[in-house]
């Protein structure tokens, strides 16, 4: 019997110590937590959407700020910005009251196809400040997926044996001995803002074509590759397998100034020549003004078809187009040069340091609070869809398109005077003015 009282005793003090310990450890968290949210002297950054730094201090050259996602923070009087990621952006979901002291950012680098209602004027000029792959936004992230000079040239690489590339004799062995076509397609996302895939299918009535996607698809990726393919897009095996091809098709999924992305880059870096459809100004960022074949430059498929038939019979004349890859200082772009290199060397995730990037942007600013510096629409200037091939065919994204711009009327009303967003009735409301014309 005395055995037992000990036993529960021992056990009723071990239980009291556990909780004890818990509570010291939840009110020191909670203590610490508000030291850091009701700092006096730190100004404080919100992502309102998950994204970016979390509960990290951090010096912006001679600024410190606090990043945060923690969204009790929102009531805190050293609140001085909030941050969104574009895709992530809900209309029922916003920092409304919008407070006057506080300035909005915006950091996007997909394109229009994620959240159509940004390329409207009324959206975009809602946020004080952006990152986006415009040249004239505050930070521009158009080059995030070239990581560096040396990967485009390939002159890093000359003592392994240039990783990716190829000659032009070798691939044309490859055409013969492997019944490789002398252009490549790769996509799998199929329902795009330009009708890529009816433009693709038109051209492979002319010219052979090797389409590994789900898109168009006419052939199978080697097994090694074919297993969740999107997870090795920057693989040196998935690289090599580009490089064995003379052309590459490269067509962005929506049409966007400034808007370039890898199916651009992947192509020039191994040594393939871009067939390019997408940004309107791409050629500005070329390594040269010969390094990348234009669809905009031609009539029809049938008169691309034809040029590329020459290219491929003519060594001298496609290998003018791989200067970047067989010429040393043959890069005489100096915009693109620039910016490579300013970046630091060896960055680990370029993606990430523009990420910092734009949170410091945003914390020096933060301190001035120019709330009179507004994006505008040339930080993300993107086209109405079209189809890139002319057959009369309605582009269904047209609709969407017009569709959002009734709903950035809608959200910028909402937002000015402070009104939360009912979601259905907001859709109800906007397709209702998209049946009256009431948007354009």
């Amino acid at each position: 019997m005395i055995k037992k009282i000990k036993f529960s005793v021992l056990f009723l003090l071990t239980l009291f110590l556990f909780f004890t310990i818990i509570l010291f450890q939840i009110n020191f968290t909670s203590f610490q937590h508000k030291k850091v949210t009701t700092s006096s002297d730190v100004p404080i950054i919100l992502w309102w959407t998950p994204f970016g730094s979390d509960e990290e201090f951090r010096n912006c050259g001679n600024v410190k700020c606090f990043f945060t996602n923690n969204r009790s923070v929102i009531t805190d009087s050293q609140l001085k910005a909030i941050l969104f990621y574009g895709s992530n952006i809900k209309l029922n979901d916003l920092p409304l009251p919008r407070q006057v002291n506080v300035i909005w950012g915006l950091f996007h680098e997909e394109s229009p196809r994620n959240n159509l209602i940004l390329v409207h004027k009324e959206v975009i000029q809602l946020f004080n400040y952006s990152s986006t792959f415009s040249r004239f936004s505050d930070l521009p992230i158009n080059l995030v997926d070239l990581p560096n000079e040396d990967e485009l040239t390939g002159f890093f690489f000359l003592f392994k044996g240039n990783k990716y590339f190829l000659s032009t004799m070798e691939k044309s062995q490859l055409i013969k001995q492997k019944k490789l076509a002398p252009v490549l397609f790769i996509q799998s996302n199929c329902d795009t803002m330009n009708g890529r895939d009816l433009y693709v299918s038109q051209l492979m009535k002319l010219i052979s074509i090797d389409s590994y996607g789900t898109c168009v698809n006419n052939k199978h990726l080697p097994k090694q590759l074919k297993e969740n393919y999107l997870s090795h897009l920057d693989s040196d095996e998935f690289r090599k397998f580009v490089g064995q091809y003379k052309f590459t098709l490269a067509i962005e999924n929506a049409v966007c100034e400034d808007y370039i992305t890898e199916k651009l880059w992947r192509p020039l870096i191994v040594g393939s020549v871009p067939i390019y459809y997408g940004s309107p100004s791409f050629k500005d960022w070329l390594p040269n003004n010969n390094s990348a074949i234009s669809i905009n430059d031609f009539e029809d498929p049938k008169k691309l078809t034809e040029y590329l038939k020459e290219l491929t019979n003519d060594d001298v004349q496609y290998n003018s187009f791989l200067k970047h890859k067989l010429l040393k200082d043959s890069i005489t772009n100096n915009r693109l040069l620039d910016i490579l290199q300013k970046r630091p060397n060896n960055l680990f995730n370029i993606f990430d340091y523009y990420v910092k990037e734009f949170e410091c942007l945003i914390c020096r600013n933060s301190i001035s609070q120019n709330f009179r510096h507004k994006v505008i629409k040339k930080h993300y200037n993107c086209s109405k869809p079209k189809n890139m091939y002319k057959n009369g065919r309605k582009n269904q994204w047209t609709d969407m398109w017009e569709i959002e711009s009734c709903a950035a009327k809608l959200l910028y009303q909402s937002v000015i005077h402070n009104k939360t967003i009912e979601i259905d009735k907001f859709n109800k409301e906007k397709l209702k003015m998209f049946k009256n014309n009431e948007c354009n």
